[in-house]
């Protein structure tokens, strides 16, 4: 599974996501006027995607310049969901995208030009099963609900169990190019778990694994789907959004944290010594200038000199007594994200039961510990525990009383204002602004370290100056 929030070239991230679709794109979005975007949804089309896009039937998009029907040309659907009654209201205030029955992207982000050039936000998860057939069921529900489309006839269990046979006897015969061309079919029926669970291993080709699954469910039989409420259902997969976007957004601000913390290391090692020498230099030119004007001014300079010299040092001392992260390279780097982000989807207090909620906060420490400290190992035993075990429930799944997950909602949303006021003041700060500004890190610090060694020529010079007055 791999979730991820984006702050910033969000319109590059969903125009990329869109050109690695290859059998569906299923997205909602109220507003289409982004040609970009648009362009990616024509291109999918055009390669043979089953492409269905759900739009506010309203001026803006009636007037957006994009010619709808060049999508329609290609194969595409295009619901024109109609305006709600009440000014201001809309009728449709989604924004998601479904991508191969996989992918998921939702958030602030509007698919127009003005929300490029906004503050904005989305949430990618890839690899969630249960998240992706709930927007997707959300996406039909829409449709039902203006009479865009019939309801889903019942589900024809047989056929899928035929399904299945054909499936096996090409497993067995080896024959996975046509086992990659037939297996999309039982999509239709993934909200049964062991059909949802087989469709996972097929999309990862792994074949061994998703024989055993068929083989134990034409052994066994399939059981009817059980009906859902369908109010119940979108506060489910409202709650289980809320999550996602939890543990992206403390992951987020757990990779700026580690992204500030390199900085300063790094920059402590390059120019921690010709910082030191500078400081001291200023500090000495201001008391000798001020021993001998007693001015005023000389003397504030002095105190701030030695005041900043102090703070440096204290600086210093606890940096050195910290246990430094342990060094990766580029694809361990990728390896630890990746982990930590599994491990924290599992974890994270804000995604389990009040009952489970001091054992997930130990383990979430354990997580951020190991994830800040770079250490690879810890965190891949924490994950297999977490992976393995699958010790915590997810509310979202178990509960079933509206007013509980009202209450839950509520609380994840107050919490998703809180990180992202955090992760808006880490952004925000002097030094993520400037090692965001600096592609190469080396060549700045050795700019920084020439002009401190500059000062300090001129310093000398003005203390040696001052000494033969």
């Amino acid at each position: 599974m791999d979730i991820q929030a984006h702050f910033n070239d969000i319109r590059a991230v969903i125009a990329a996501d869109l050109d690695r679709a290859r059998q569906s794109i299923d997205a909602a979005v109220a507003w289409l006027t982004d040609p970009t975007l648009f362009e990616a949804l024509l291109q999918a089309a055009r390669r043979g995607c089953r492409v269905r896009l759900a739009l506010l039937d309203d001026a803006i998009n009636r007037q957006s310049g994009l010619n709808l029907e060049r999508l329609r040309a290609a194969g595409g659907e295009t619901f024109w969901i109609p305006e709600a009654e009440e000014r201001g209201a809309g009728s449709l205030h989604h924004k998601f995208c479904v991508i191969d029955g996989d992918g998921v992207i939702t958030g602030s982000y509007n698919w127009t030009c003005r929300a490029s050039r906004a503050d904005e936000n989305i949430l990618r998860v890839w690899g969630d099963a249960a998240l992706a057939q709930g927007y997707l069921a959300a996406f039909d529900r829409l449709l039902e609900k203006y009479g865009l489309r019939p309801a889903v006839p019942p589900l024809d269990t047989q056929q899928v169990m035929r399904r299945l046979e054909v499936l096996r006897n090409l497993l067995l015969l080896e024959d996975f190019d046509t086992v990659a061309a037939q297996w999309p079919r039982l999509e239709a029926a993934r909200a049964l778990a062991p059909i949802a669970e087989l469709l996972d291993r097929l999309r990862a080709e792994d074949w061994a694994a998703a024989l055993d699954r068929i083989q134990a469910v034409l052994a066994r039989g399939l059981a009817v789907v059980a009906w859902q409420d369908p109010a119940l259902a979108a506060l489910r997969l409202e709650l289980l959004t809320l999550e996602a976007q939890i543990v992206a957004l403390s992951s987020e601000q757990a990779e700026l944290e580690r992204q500030i913390e390199e900085f300063a290391h790094q920059q402590h090692l390059a120019v921690g010594e010709a910082m030191a020498e500078c400081l001291h230099l200023r500090r000495e030119y201001w008391r000798r200038r001020a021993e001998r004007s007693h001015a005023e001014a000389d003397q504030t300079a002095q105190a701030e000199a030695e005041a900043d010299q102090a703070e440096f040092q204290r600086d210093r001392e606890a940096f050195d007594r910290a246990p430094r992260p342990a060094s990766l390279d580029a694809d361990q780097q990728q390896e630890l994200k990746r982990l930590y982000r599994e491990a924290v989807m599992r974890c994270h207090p804000d995604r389990v039961t009040e009952a489970d909620q001091a054992a997930a906060q130990t383990i979430f420490v354990q997580v951020q510990r190991a994830y800040q400290q770079n250490d690879l190992d810890t965190l891949n035993r924490l994950h297999r525990h977490l992976t393995d075990g699958q010790p915590f429930a997810d509310p979202a799944q178990v509960w079933t009383e509206q007013e509980q997950l009202r209450g839950r909602m509520s609380r994840l949303r107050l919490e998703v204002e809180r990180w992202l006021a955090e992760i808006r003041a880490l952004r925000a700060s002097e030094t993520y602004q400037t090692l965001a500004a600096q592609p190469d890190w080396a060549a700045y610090f050795a700019r920084v370290r020439q002009r401190l060694e500059e000062e300090c020529a001129e310093l000398r010079q003005k203390i040696a100056e001052n000494g033969n007055a």
